[in-house]
């Protein structure tokens, strides 16, 4: 018989890193413990067989390595099985000879090394033929790709990664609008160097959309940590307030907030 699952809690903010929902950070809850998470500290999943649940399911990240840590304790249970078996035959004496070793080593009767199993070599007219060992295919034998080798490989592959994520990011994703709605689609993208572009080019950092939320709002939601720096290097207001008076550090998750206080502590110091 199956548990019932908790109910769910219902919070204005995440239990983990004490973010707000809008309409951009959507509300979720942990399936195992009733939690409310944003989508980044509930991205987890698994399945719950003693709520009768069997499919994968959101969980947040403490029921997940609970669960993880369980199936490992488990493991090590049967790990330590097999090996008191292990132990077990090696206890086992085979010091003691057999009949059929001592049948052996009698029936030579010029024995003369005394072990249960005699290795001395029985006078025969018949030649014995020698076991010709089996040719290994060289198909079979695995290559060692030489060390030298494989470091070339290795730094020529990121130094091409490389070059490729640099031509990514000299080109724009798109063409935008030269004003405050094309620089808002640029940040959703993730478009840095369009982004700077349309800066350049005297598009207002302090621009807001219908619903009161500034470029920098949308860029901190969004966790974009160079477009937030290059947008308050271009005047963008910490103070500003959305329908919900919420600046855009209030908005940002935790590790983004640290950085953005001490960017905003470098641009006191260089005025």
């Amino acid at each position: 018989m199956s548990l019932e699952p908790p109910p769910f809690e219902e919070s204005a903010r995440c239990h983990v890193c004490k973010c707000s929902f809008n309409t951009f950070r959507r509300r979720h809850h942990c399936r195992c413990c009733g939690r409310t998470l944003c989508a980044e500290h509930s991205s987890d999943q698994m399945a719950l067989p003693q709520f009768g649940i069997h499919s994968l399911v959101r969980v947040c990240s403490d029921c997940y390595n609970d669960a993880s840590r369980s199936v490992k304790s488990e493991g090590g249970a049967s790990v330590n099985g097999v090996n008191s078996m292990t132990d077990a035959v090696s206890r086992i004496d085979i010091s003691t000879p057999s009949n059929s070793d001592t049948t052996q080593a009698v029936g030579n009767s010029n024995c003369t090394c005394g072990m249960p199993l005699c290795i001395c070599e029985v006078q025969s007219n018949d030649a014995m033929a020698p076991v010709q060992p089996k040719p290994v295919p060289t198909s079979s034998v695995p290559k060692k790709l030489d060390t030298a080798q494989r470091s070339r490989a290795s730094s020529s592959s990121k130094s091409s990664a490389g070059h490729s994520a640099n031509a990514v990011s000299e080109k724009p994703l798109a063409d935008y609008e030269v004003n405050g709605e094309g620089l808002r689609e640029a940040i959703k993208n993730g478009d840095l160097f369009s982004v700077k572009k349309l800066l350049s080019e005297g598009v207002d950092a302090n621009y807001c959309d219908k619903q009161g939320l500034s470029l920098l709002h949308l860029a901190a939601v969004f966790n974009k940590t160079e477009i937030v720096f290059t947008l308050m290097e271009n005047g963008a207001s910490m103070d500003h307030k959305n329908l919900q008076g919420e600046t855009p550090l209030d908005c940002a998750p935790v590790t983004l907030q640290f950085k953005m206080k001490k960017k905003m502590e470098q641009i006191n110091q260089s005025k």
